[in-house]
């Protein structure tokens, strides 16, 4: 049988289909360029932040290099549906039977009891942990220091998917930066010593949908960090403050899609869970900030001074959000607490994204806490210490902390 003209006519289908679909892609393109011209044109001149990625005496191809990785980064910043399609991209991984998606840079895989997680490639920590360890011996040389780990969702390597366990080096590279600081006689406190053996679920301590902790672990270290402190300096600061039965709870449901769910959707995964915790008993604090550019004061009760409450608001015509974590603080350049009612201590904080919960409830604990984030415009740390004269310097860093290449601890 002749079926010649039954194959011409799939070839014209596909034709059609083919052209069609390419011309989407060109009307959706140019709608995005032309929507957007003024943050793309942006993109590409040489601010500060550009500059920021060019070496020491960049060539013209350096300089042309950057406005291309400019321009790019803007491109994706403005993609039509972008949401949409990343979880279409997702949803199609997941039908092909794939346990690990990639998701651009990043490799993420589910973990058995349901969590989403990076897996780490091998970085060498030590470098990072001498560059602290000599940060403490000059700097900070006379002042107690407590350096505090902090360790990503990955607390169990059984909850790899059989097969997988050789594709994630976060354990391996945890252990080689708190070996090299505790070799340089620096007191490290480990989440994961203290997390996994602290009488709470793992599963209400960690987030499915993004990398940070709950509100309950930064709760739990903040425990830890004061009872570590009043070993060290004798310091007297009252553990009973942040005790779960002397802390109100309200349950936000449902309420924040972290990162790694932001790259598979609702539709993949529920999104996680903010309870806020607050005291019971009479408070009476004050807060200093500074949030990117702008300062913020406030005083009066704990809860009112230290809860974002508009993180705590659905994102319009959803019933969750991406920024619900930011409810306790996360990215400010600094954050000066302080509790009159607390014993006279000043501990400064020097933090990350996991720990700015954590300041505001040793704030309960200690008079005066001092948070800041050495990445942001702020003064050198020897003007908060030279300033502030703290009886304890506690810094609290991330896995992906010590992992950032760009990052300069000094």
């Amino acid at each position: 049988m002749n079926n010649t003209p039954s194959k011409k006519v799939s070839r014209i289908t596909a034709a059609v289909l083919t052209v069609a679909f390419l011309g989407f892609i060109f009307v959706a393109f140019f709608s995005m360029v032309i929507g957007n011209r003024e943050d793309l044109a942006h993109s590409v001149r040489m601010t500060p932040e550009l500059k920021k990625s060019l070496p020491a005496h960049p060539s013209r191809l350096d300089r042309l290099s950057a406005r291309i990785n400019g321009f790019t980064s803007g491109i994706a910043g403005i993609m039509w549906h972008k949401d949409e399609l990343g979880y279409i991209n997702s949803a199609f991984q997941y039908g092909l039977g794939k346990k690990v998606i990639n998701t651009g840079s990043q490799n993420m895989i589910t973990l058995n009891d349901g969590h989403l997680y990076d897996l780490s490639n091998y970085k060498s920590l030590t470098e990072n942990a001498l560059e602290i360890a000599a940060l403490r011996n000059t700097t900070l040389a006379g002042i107690p220091f407590l350096f505090t780990y902090e360790h990503p969702t990955l607390y169990d390597a059984s909850l790899l998917p059989a097969g997988y366990e050789v594709l994630d080096h976060s354990a391996e590279m945890a252990d080689e930066a708190v070996a090299v600081l505790r070799g340089q006689g620096i007191d490290v406190l480990d989440s994961r010593d203290v997390l996994p053996h602290c009488g709470l679920e793992m599963n209400d301590l960690l987030m499915y949908t993004d990398q940070h902790w709950s509100t309950l672990a930064a709760i739990t270290m903040a425990r830890a960090i004061a009872g570590r402190l009043n070993d060290m300096t004798g310091a007297g600061l009252d553990l009973s403050r942040v005790d779960l039965e002397n802390l109100n709870t309200l349950v936000h449901e449902k309420l924040f899609m972290g990162k790694y769910g932001q790259r598979v959707g609702p539709g993949i995964i529920d999104p996680d869970d903010i309870v806020e915790y607050w005291p019971k008993y009479a408070t009476h604090v004050s807060r200093h900030t500074k949030r990117t550019k702008s300062l913020d004061d406030a005083e009066g009760e704990w809860r009112e001074v230290m809860t974002r409450f508009d993180k705590l608001e659905p994102d319009p015509g959803k019933t969750w959000n991406t920024s619900a974590y930011m409810d306790y603080g996360l990215v400010e350049s600094f954050d000066i607490f302080t509790n009159e009612a607390a014993p006279d201590f000043t501990i400064l904080l020097l933090k990350d994204s996991y720990s700015s919960p954590i300041g505001r409830y040793l704030a309960l604990m200690a008079r005066h806490v001092v948070c800041v984030d050495l990445r942001q415009e702020v003064d050198p740390l020897e003007t908060w210490v030279a300033e502030y004269h703290p009886d304890a310097v506690v810094m609290s860093y991330s896995l992906q902390m010590l992992r950032d290449d760009e990052y300069a601890f000094e």
